[in-house]
């Protein structure tokens, strides 16, 4: 079976059903306008699949009893979630019950895979369905490189209600225009209020939730090192005075001890709060890593760590709470204080974010077992890549689905973030965002990961020879040598920054990886590149217009894992003094880069706005100076 995600009861009748021009679709009287929203999305994808545009009407109850050839949607009380639903195709009639306007979201969002599937020609079936998760969302980070245009977010909206998902979040830093910010979102492209507004009426209208996800503790690298609010910062001086990816992330949260810090982010929230109609909100508070070690150190003599963070994080979800909201913050710092978790406000939502192989059970027990309402969280593992990690992130899903279910977590949240400026395209993330939906809609979806592809290739891609996502995940194979590797040699190279993270020397770590891969492997993955590259050009998606761009996407990806690869060989000979033999001289490669690069300048523009790609700029430019110094040299001996 195709379907994905997969419903949790399939009967297969005799018999077909066989869309054509007289075929209607009918509401139920007792519908509303977002179950109108829902038949004109029916309707629109049935127009892509057979290029037939079903006529919608609205009649009474006995009247589409007697109907035939239709399209049949019945509201009725169903037991179990209010998202279930029923399909029934017959010869005769397709019906959808539902009793929420979710339900019939979904029912038909099913019916909709079943036409690609069968091009409309659709075999009879009873179909019962009702989710793993209540709480089924995506995070998209909006903050560390690429601001989406809007016409992309709705997009990715539709996406996303196809396959079942009923939470969105955006995650953000500085890209909102809030007044008496300007310094903080002025070069970011940011969204303006009037645009969230629009986004989350069109949310509510795929049945989705817009979650407001917001920095409020660590990662406020833009504001704290403005002229205005940097007096707010608990490290004024040392690491990270230099803007690098890897600085971004580290070395920029709030002074706690400062009653005036909680000001600040109070008067920030109350202007994030009215743009979204979701009772809930995200205030992040994760990865505070220099807390009590500048301004604040004298509140640590009197506190531990754990002490010192929940001090500040109680304050702001009580502050939240008396204005009605539901509050989550990312579970990684508490988790890591077990002793101090009692402490924490109960009515938090913790989310419990693990990106790797092996999740481990005790931690996602350890919140079931303090009563704390959770989420699990896992990654689309695009992060500081050029192509997804396939292989990491769909295991990382599956196992931390499985453990969510095990110890009753209320929701399930697939994550992506833009470490290293969000270098990976948008299109290579969907795979993964697909999967997390399949995995948040019905644990118990056990098929392997090939069967997965070829489910995503022929639903997703309408790709008939259901290779196109197994081809994405040959690539991510190729990607030995990543882009976080290349930016720590950058870093160093041009910066002399090195960073020191929990005792380990980063540039010295990819330096040694480096080293260690062979030039055999090196000269494979380019090989094996070219060959998928060939591969994506032969499937059939690269005909279809509305698909071009992705498709533009992947080979962008080829071209530039492939190029990852031979600028390694070129600096294991040249910085490390290996004996290997490079396929282009280093000029060469360095016009290879500056081609690739307008070529990507293209196609984040079709999708981005222009944000902050002047740093994916800069960077290829650094590389692209150092690879030509090295032929200077050359030329001088």
């Amino acid at each position: 079976m195709y379907l994905i995600p997969l419903p949790s009861k399939i009967t297969v009748q005799d018999g077909l059903f066989l869309i054509n021009h007289s075929t209607a679709i009918v509401l139920d009287v007792a519908q509303d306008d977002n179950d109108l929203e829902t038949v004109k999305l029916l309707q629109q994808e049935i127009k892509k699949v057979i290029a037939i545009t079903l006529p919608i009407k609205k009649v009474l109850r006995k009247t589409a009893d007697l109907n035939e050839n239709c399209i049949c949607f019945q509201h009725q009380t169903m037991e179990g979630s209010q998202e279930a639903y029923s399909l029934t195709v017959s010869p005769n009639k397709i019906t959808i019950v539902a009793c929420s306007n979710r339900g019939f979201l979904y029912g038909a969002a099913t019916l909709i895979q079943l036409c690609k599937i069968s091009r409309g020609e659709i075999g009879c079936v009873d179909i019962v369905d009702e989710p793993s998760y209540s709480h089924r969302g995506y995070m998209l980070d909006v903050s560390r490189g690429r601001v989406p245009t809007i016409g992309s977010l709705k997009a990715l909206v539709d996406r996303l209600a196809l396959y079942k998902i009923n939470q969105l979040q955006l995650y953000m830093e500085n890209c909102l225009r809030l007044d008496g910010f300007e310094e903080i979102w002025s070069q970011t492209d940011p969204f303006t209020p009037e645009e969230i507004l629009e986004l989350d009426c069109y949310c509510n209208t795929r049945g989705i939730e817009l979650v407001p996800c917001v920095a409020t503790f660590g990662h406020l690298y833009d504001l704290l090192r403005s002229e205005s609010f940097g007096k707010y910062r608990e490290m004024d001086t040392g690491p990270g005075e230099t803007f690098t990816w890897y600085h971004r992330m580290r070395h920029h949260i709030i002074n706690v001890s400062d009653p005036e810090s909680f000001t600040l982010i109070k008067g920030i929230l109350d202007q994030y709060m009215p743009l979204f109609r979701s009772n809930k909100i995200n205030i992040c508070c994760d990865e505070t890593y220099d807390l009590g070690k500048g301004k604040s150190a004298s509140m640590a003599q009197k506190m531990d760590y754990g002490e010192m963070y929940l001090f500040y994080v109680n304050q702001l979800v009580e502050y939240l709470q008396s204005k009605g909201k539901e509050v989550m913050i990312w579970g990684d710092i508490v988790k890591s204080h077990p002793e101090h978790l009692a402490k924490l406000n109960a009515q938090v939502t913790c989310l419990n974010w693990y990106y790797d192989y092996g999740a481990k059970a005790e931690n996602v027990k350890l919140f079931s077992d303090k009563g704390f309402k959770q989420y699990v969280c896992p990654s689309v593992s695009g992060y500081s890549r050029l192509v997804n990690a396939y292989d990491m992130s769909f295991t990382n899903i599956r196992e931390m689905a499985k453990l969510g279910d095990q110890y009753h977590a209320s929701g399930f949240l697939n994550t992506d973030w833009g470490d290293c400026g969000h270098i990976n395209m948008p299109a290579l993330a969907i795979p993964g965002m697909i999967y997390g939906a399949a995995q948040g809609w019905n644990v118990e979806d056990d098929r392997d990961f090939r069967s997965i592809d070829q489910a995503i290739s022929l639903v997703e891609y309408g790709d008939r020879g259901e290779s196109l996502v197994g081809l994405l995940r040959e690539l991510s194979h190729q990607d030995i040598i990543i882009f976080n590797h290349l930016a720590f040699f950058r870093d160093y190279k041009v910066y002399n920054q090195t960073y020191n993270d929990f005792g380990i020397c980063l540039y010295d770590r990819a330096k040694a990886e480096m080293m260690q891969v062979s030039e055999d492997q090196l000269k494979s993955a380019v090989t094996k590149c070219a060959e998928i590259f060939n591969y994506l050009k032969q499937n059939n998606m690269g005909s279809y217009a509305n698909r071009q761009e992705e498709m533009l996407e992947y080979y962008l990806a080829a071209r530039g894992v492939a190029l990852m690869q031979e600028l390694t060989l070129v600096i294991k000979e040249r910085e490390f003094g290996q004996k290997v033999h490079p396929l282009d001289a280093p000029y060469e490669l360095a016009g290879k880069l500056e081609y690739w690069l307008m070529d990507y300048c293209t196609a984040w523009r079709a999708s981005s706005r222009e944000s902050e790609l002047h740093r994916i700029k800069e960077f290829v430019g650094q590389i692209c100076s150092i690879l030509r110094k090295y032929e200077a040299h050359v030329s001088i001996r």
